[in-house]
């Protein structure tokens, strides 16, 4: 089996990624981590001997694929190698897959048995499915692709299953489908609506794009066509290893009783964002805005992942996750080294390169037609708010709340959220948002009351007025 060596400047990004492809499968690849350097007071880095090290620790016959992110770690695999026993050497991959996404691909392909160079093409694939959600026109030919079945013999075996998970089939069920279906002696296509992919990729499943209600149908042929559709149905009725809530199949009616509405005085809190400090730079000032907006970066992923800890022991991992994801998205290869592009070719400073990258990604976001995707551009504005303020030098603003309160804003971050979960905090009220929103699904495992869409509440309500908030009629009466 195919194993992976993860190469980052930054150890705690390596691990967060190591850490999230070892959850995509059960018993799979073994995956080694060569991160910073051993100086305490710049520990950003790659180090040639480090990566050498964790080649030789999970060589195999079957090869090492070598995933990394910026531009040093490339060069220091490379020393790596050419320090590396040459019979050693000659079973490693330098891939120029993305981090992240890649890693993931990568994993899930290499535990099904694939070979080096099956995993090195699923990982350089994995961008492709980003970027289909993102920009659909762009990568229009790349979905043309999934279009377009190989022939399916009329003799071949066939299920059909409807889809009931919250979220589809994300990247952990796909993972779990294309591990459940590696080994068979057959031939197989997954088909939606008339698109294939084959259920050995997770990069051709998620391009399908399957959401909850849409059915999915697995086409298989050959010696062990019998067993793999098996193997698909028995995943198929746990829901591709995600626990659901059950539901019972007869409708009861009856009288709903209201949850006691809450009485308190009203806190209102209107942070300031930190807008973008736009300046052009010189040929001189290039390095230096790199560096800035690195440890910009880094000190953001650091928070992120103290905030992914604290939210764990209050919520639970789920929630955890939130901010787990927040953090390998700002440390992602692809992110960065755009940022820095525009820093060395349009000479932009640290915040503009930082503002117009995520900013983008968050119009992307907005554009979508899919409504829970929709809300994740709030999650690209709290990152980019949090790294904003470290290159501005800002502390976090927070309201100090000493008494029972309804909160009344115009939005909250999921960060904020977080951060108000106090006893004091008995609901919140916010002018703008969405149900769908993670900070609302944060406020809600916090056992927080949040009404959201109350337009013109923070024109209307002020801090110390009395008020009421109802929920049988969804209604905030100000007095």
């Amino acid at each position: 089996m195919v194993n992976i060596v993860v190469v980052s400047h930054s150890k705690r990004l390596a691990e967060g990624v190591a850490e999230l492809a070892q959850q995509m499968v059960q018993d799979g690849c073994r995956i080694a981590v060569a991160a910073g350097v051993d100086d305490e007071q710049n520990p950003i880095g790659t180090d040639a001997i480090k990566v050498m090290m964790a080649i030789e620790e999970v060589d195999t016959p079957s090869g090492v694929l070598v995933m990394m992110d910026l531009g040093s770690a490339l060069l220091s695999a490379e020393t790596a190698l050419e320090l590396l026993d040459p019979e050693i050497a000659a079973r490693v991959l330098l891939s120029s897959a993305p981090l992240v996404e890649g890693t993931l691909a990568a994993v899930v392909t290499a535990s099904s048995g694939a070979s080096l160079q099956q995993v090195e093409a699923e990982a350089c694939g994995a961008l492709g499915v980003k970027r289909s959600q993102l920009n659909p026109q762009a990568s229009r030919a790349e979905s043309e692709v999934l279009s377009q079945a190989s022939a399916i013999p009329d003799a071949a075996l066939s299920s059909r299953w409807v889809v009931r998970n919250a979220h589809g089939l994300h990247v952990r069920p796909a993972a779990a489908l294309a591990q459940a279906l590696s080994g068979f002696d057959a031939e197989m296509q997954v088909e939606k609506e008339g698109h294939y992919a084959s259920p050995h990729s997770v990069n051709q499943l998620a391009g399908l794009q399957v959401r909850q209600g849409d059915t999915l149908c697995l086409h298989a042929w050959g010696k062990q066509a019998g067993e793999a559709i098996a193997a698909f149905q028995q995943l198929a009725h746990n829901h591709f290893g995600e626990a659901l809530p059950d539901v019972a199949d007869t409708i009861l009616s009856g009288k709903l009783v209201a949850a006691a509405a809450i009485n308190a005085a009203v806190v209102r809190f209107t942070p300031t964002n930190l807008l973008c400090q736009r300046q052009s730079i010189t040929a001189s000032q290039i390095d230096q805005e790199k560096a800035r907006l690195l440890q910009a970066i880094a000190a953001s992923v650091d928070e992120l992942e103290t905030l992914a800890g604290k939210t764990q022991q209050l919520l639970g991992a789920d929630m955890a996750d939130i901010f787990s994801a927040h953090a390998l998205l700002l440390g992602d290869e692809e992110l960065v080294q755009a940022m820095e592009t525009r820093i060395t070719v349009e000479q932009q400073n640290a915040e503009s390169a930082l503002y117009d990258e995520l900013m983008a990604m968050a119009s992307a976001y907005l554009a979508m037609e899919d409504s829970y995707l929709r809300v994740r551009e709030l999650d690209v504005r709290d990152i980019l708010q949090r790294a904003l303020r470290h290159l501005q030098d800002q502390s976090p603003q927070l309201p100090v709340i000493a008494e029972p309160c309804i909160l009344v804003a115009d939005e909250l971050f999921p960060s904020q959220v977080i951060a108000l979960s106090q006893p004091h905090v008995k609901a919140i009220c916010l002018a703008q948002g969405s149900v769908l929103s993670h900070s609302a699904i944060l406020a809600r495992a916090a056992a927080i009351p949040m009404m959201v869409a109350a337009d013109k509440v923070t024109e209307l309500a002020r801090t110390g007025q009395q008020a009421t908030l109802d929920f049988a009629s969804a209604t905030l009466t100000l007095r």
